[in-house]
Formats: structure tokens, C-alpha cells, sequence
């Protein structure tokens, strides 16, 4: 054999190893590719999850390589179940349900963050003497205390931090998100999101002026909501995934803020398939307050950022209402490295 021959044959050999080594990312890639993805959602469909449905029905999850399944989540069920129980391998979640899951050991990690700023408030009839947060700790009328419809566990956990920080020992009344209590006048103050049951208060014919509202970011409880979840099994086997799933999340969300109209059929057959109610003026509302709690437009969309997750750390955890925590580089894994600023 001559030493050109030599050469050429030591080549090939270098370019079948690339092929082969080239082959094998090929078929990984296949098989990620092929494989469906359930992301569940927190509550009922809504356009709270737009972005979502936007990037489902628009195309962008396939646009990213990624089969996906979008669900809701069921009564029977938390949502953290649904990691835990292996149904769904991503979930949209609030990050003070997933601070919870994680003081109770519960192995998840935040690969996304839709929600840069949080849409809780706490609304009383003015008619009742609350005009400002000190009215808040004084007696009803009858000279009881006054009675805070709070939604239950993990979802009352802003609300509950923002009375211990103002000192207010009130009677605590647990709710889900029925506001028919407070329309009743059974309840003094009552939790609502600003995109969702605020507008129902509205919707009944209650006038702004005729109510306090008391918006916990006004006060410094600005708790970013919903994040796109998983297990760090999960986050640590697909990284790719993860990171073209935040992708394409973020990128539904911009298209929807865009296009309104569009984003609302969307929502609306997500409602007709899950048997979900539909509201056309309540489902716009929504979609215009939600959109503008996500950073559009920032370097911080798509990403939870350190400050906020150490602010909501502390003080859930001042308040007792979580008894540990892990950093910020555990909680949410290589998600500043792989960003590069873009959702």
C-alpha cells in the first residue's frame, strides 16, 4: 500500500467515524422528536393558557421539533401529581405552588417562566369601612373580625403572606374560586386574580368605585405566577426538550398578545374539547391583563430570574408558609446559561 493510499484510507476511516458518531445524534434526535409530550395545565382552559394553546394550534411546537399534548388539570388531582404520578411530563404551574412542592421535597425544577410579575389582589367593599390596609386589622361594624375569603393550600399563599406582613389576625375563611361569598357579604375581603375573578366581581354588576382593591405588588408581594415545570430527571435527560419547550411557549405567548382574535378561537376550542365554559368578553379580559404580566419584549421573558425567586423565597418562608427551599442554580438548572436573553 503507498502512503497516499495510506492517507486516503486513514481518512475514511476518520469521515465513517464522524458519519456513524453523526448517525447516532441523528437517531437521538428522531426519537426525542417522536416522541409526545404532555404539558398539563393548572386550572380549567382559559385564556390564561394561550400562549400555550397558541403554540399547539399555530404550529410553533412542531416548528421546535417537539410532539405535544396539551391537558388540564382534573378536581381529583393536584397539579404537582401529575409530575409525581408520571402523567404528564411538564406541567404549567404558579411558583408558589412549586416553592411548596419543593419545601416538601418533591424533586421538580422551573425549565420557563410565563408570568414576570404577579395579578393577585384582595378586594373589599368600601361600604364596609375598608378604604386602606390599616382598615384591614379593625373589627366589622358588629365588632367581630372581619372574615378573608382565601383560596385553599399553595394559591392562598400570597394572599396569607401579605396579612401576617400587615399584622392583620382576621377569621380565615377558605374558598376555591367561587366568589359568591363575597357577593353575599358572608366574607369582608376576598381574594381574586386580577385577570379572573376580579372581572366576575365586575361582571355582577359591582362598580370599581364601590370597591378597595389591594393589589400584594402595590405592598411588595410581587410573586411571579405561572412557570413551565418538570422533574430534574426529566430536565436533566432532555435538556434540548426543555429549552425548545420554554421556546416555543414564550413564542406562542408573543404571537397571541399579537393576535388576539386568533388566540381566542384557540382558547375557545380548548374550552368546546375539555367541556370548559366560554366567556368571550371575560376570556378577552383575560388575555389582555395576563399578557402584560410576561415581560414581552425583555430579556427576562421566559426566565425566572434570580432576584424574584430569592424575594418569593424569603417570604414565604418569614411568613411559615414553607419550611425550606433549595438555590436558585437547583431550582432552575442551567436555564441563565442556555437563555442567551431569548425566551
Amino acid at each position: 500500500m503507498t502512503a497516499r493510499h495510506a492517507l486516503l484510507v486513514k481518512r475514511c476511516r476518520k469521515y465513517a467515524g464522524l458519519l456513524l458518531l453523526l448517525a447516532a445524534f441523528s437517531a437521538a434526535a428522531e426519537t426525542a422528536g417522536e416522541r409526545r409530550w404532555i404539558i398539563t395545565m393548572t386550572w380549567l382552559p382559559q385564556a390564561q393558557f394561550a400562549g400555550v394553546y397558541y403554540a399547539k394550534e399555530a404550529g410553533i411546537f412542531e416548528k421546535y421539533g417537539l410532539s405535544v399534548e396539551i391537558r388540564h388539570k382534573t378536581a381529583e388531582l393536584s397539579i404537582i401529581d401529575y409530575l409525581t404520578q408520571k402523567r404528564s411530563e411538564f406541567i404549567v404551574a404558579p411558583l408558589a405552588t412549586a416553592l411548596l412542592a419543593r419545601s416538601e421535597k418533591v424533586p421538580l425544577v422551573n425549565i420557563g417562566q410565563v408570568s414576570q410579575s404577579g395579578a393577585v389582589m384582595l378586594v373589599a367593599a368600601g361600604k364596609n369601612g375598608i378604604r386602606k390596609a390599616e382598615d384591614l386589622k379593625k373589627p366589622d361594624a358588629a365588632g367581630k373580625p372581619r372574615r378573608f375569603g382565601i383560596w385553599s393550600v399553595d394559591f392562598g399563599m400570597a394572599p396569607l403572606a401579605f396579612l401576617r406582613k400587615q399584622g392583620v389576625a382576621g377569621e380565615i375563611v377558605p374558598l376555591n374560586t367561587d366568589i359568591a361569598l363575597f357577593l353575599w357579604g358572608a366574607v369582608d375581603v376576598i381574594s381574586v386574580m386580577e385577570y379572573n375573578e376580579y372581572y366576575q366581581i365586575l361582571a355582577s354588576g359591582r362598580q370599581p368605585a364601590e370597591l378597595t382593591v389591594f393589589r400584594l405588588r402595590d405592598y411588595g408581594i410581587d410573586v411571579p405566577e405561572d412557570g413551565v415545570y418538570t422533574l430534574e430527571s426529566t430536565a436533566a435527560e432532555y435538556p434540548g426538550v426543555c429549552l425548545a419547550l420554554r421556546r416555543a411557549v414564550m413564542e406562542g405567548w408573543r404571537e397571541a398578545v399579537k393576535h388576539p382574535k386568533k388566540a381566542l378561537e384557540y382558547v375557545w376550542k380548548y374550552c368546546a374539547r375539555d367541556n370548559g365554559r366560554f366567556d368571550p368578553a371575560h376570556q378577552y379580559w383575560m388575555l389582555t391583563v395576563y399578557g402584560k404580566l410576561l415581560g414581552l419584549g425583555t430579556p427576562q421573558a421566559g426566565v425566572l430570574s434570580p432576584a424574584a425567586y430569592d424575594a418569593a423565597v424569603k417570604l414565604f418562608r418569614r411568613s411559615g408558609l414553607i419550611a425550606g427551599s433549595v438555590d436558585y442554580r437547583q431550582f432552575c438548572p442551567n436555564l441563565a446559561e442556555t437563555s442567551g436573553g431569548r425566551p
